[in-house]
């Protein structure tokens, strides 16, 4: 019992001294291990796989995308200063984007290859 006691004790308090970190930090090296990098640019990229179909139900259309789509949505890329530096940081060629969609809160979701 006093085991418990103070394994609960130990885990509220560094959960307790990571609440009072910035929300804006930098991101430590174990961070980006295990959660991947945080950009913070309000830009989501999800990879298009062969296994993509079977991780999330995806629409037809990003399955079997049309040349023209696709040309609509590198062009809104390029367009967009914002959207090109966040590829750019996630290391996504402009030819590999396949659609891009507006988000609710503003935010963009890039589908690419």
């Amino acid at each position: 019992m006093k085991r418990v006691l103070l394994a609960l004790t130990a885990i509220g308090i560094v959960s307790g001294a990571l609440s009072v970190t910035p929300a804006l930090a930098e991101q430590s090296a174990l961070s980006q291990v295990i959660f991947g990098k945080a950009y913070n640019d309000g830009v989501t990229a999800i990879r298009l796989t062969s296994q993509s179909q079977y991780d999330q139900p995806l629409p037809l259309q990003l399955k079997h995308p049309m040349p023209s789509m696709i040309r609509k949505a590198q062009a809104k890329v390029s367009g967009d200063p914002r959207l090109m530096q966040a590829i750019e940081a996630r290391r996504i060629a402009l030819k590999n984007v396949v659609e891009v969609v507006t988000a609710l809160n503003g935010g963009h979701v890039i589908y690419y290859r």
